[in-house]
């Protein structure tokens, strides 16, 4: 693992996740704002929760989910709530029977530079969520770590000697050992102490945490948006909006106009809309 995740005194926030969870997925804007208003202030870190192991063998009673099926009126609802773009179709093509290898597939990416994996991590979410993909076969795990710059070489043999798994269940005992039962969970530590916040959190809620653990930290004005969704891109509206402070239709009125003026292009997924730019940024 880098030693980005474990050198100096910076202020970090941990997510326990899931690559599949759609609460998960609606914390993306809040994430990219944290990203944008602390940077190199903060360190963020993702420990995996295994949200299901066998849908035959799960069942959700507050959700009445017993099946993949069972999961799609839960993302539309989810999706009013978090504002991120879900697409269902892969519910009635080719749902995940599991969680556990989309987990594992970002455990092995975590073997390597730590900005790579939270980009291949956003890319499992984005590709599930959105595509209508299968994060869990192999090919579509390869081409997405191949895709943000992953050695795939090295990728793929923490996947088959047994790297990957042994990590993976290192987090599952983790999120065991600290109680976790909803995701995602952040857990906040910093030189005053620590903070814990479970469920789906806003931006002013974490920062709330952040700055009682270190109240030095200084936040930053986002960039020119051009400039955010070359960084960023592709990103959906509500993550433009949430890091803009501006609701989500001021926040496609403007995008439409970087549109007009031929800078970014608009892509149409699910319910919703992505933003990428026309001058090389993005994955």
């Amino acid at each position: 693992m880098s030693t980005t995740d474990t050198d100096g005194d910076r202020p970090t926030v941990t997510q326990f996740t899931d690559p599949m969870c759609t609460w998960c997925w609606g914390s993306e804007p809040v994430v990219r704002r944290l990203r944008v208003a602390f940077g190199e202030q903060i360190r963020i870190r993702y420990v995996l929760g295994g949200l299901v192991e066998d849908f035959g063998a799960f069942h959700d009673a507050a959700n009445d989910i017993t099946d993949p099926s069972d999961v799609a009126p839960h993302w539309v609802e989810a999706s009013r709530q978090h504002g991120m773009p879900v697409d269902t179709e892969i519910f009635e093509t080719n749902p995940a029977q599991s969680t556990y290898p989309a987990s594992k597939a970002f455990a092995a990416a975590r073997r390597q530079e730590t900005e790579l994996a939270h980009r291949y991590l956003r890319r499992l979410r984005e590709a599930y969520t959105t595509e209508v993909r299968n994060v869990n076969d192999r090919e579509v795990q390869v081409e997405l770590a191949e895709s943000v710059g992953l050695d795939v070489d090295e990728f793929t043999t923490a996947l088959d000697d047994g790297t990957a798994q042994a990590a993976f269940e290192d987090d599952l005992s983790r999120t065991r050992d600290a109680g976790v039962r909803a995701f995602p969970t952040y857990h906040i530590r910093g030189p005053g102490g620590e903070r814990r916040a479970a469920g789906f959190r806003s931006f002013e809620e974490l920062t709330t945490a952040l700055r009682a653990v270190d109240p030095s930290l200084e936040q930053s004005s986002p960039p020119p948006m051009r400039r955010f969704v070359a960084e960023y891109g592709p990103v959906a509206t509500r993550e433009v909006a949430a890091v803009y402070e501006l609701d989500d239709g001021k926040a496609r009125q403007v995008l439409a106009s970087l549109v007009d003026d031929g800078t970014v292009r608009r892509e149409s997924r699910g319910n919703g809309f992505f933003w990428r730019s026309n001058d090389g940024g993005g994955d």
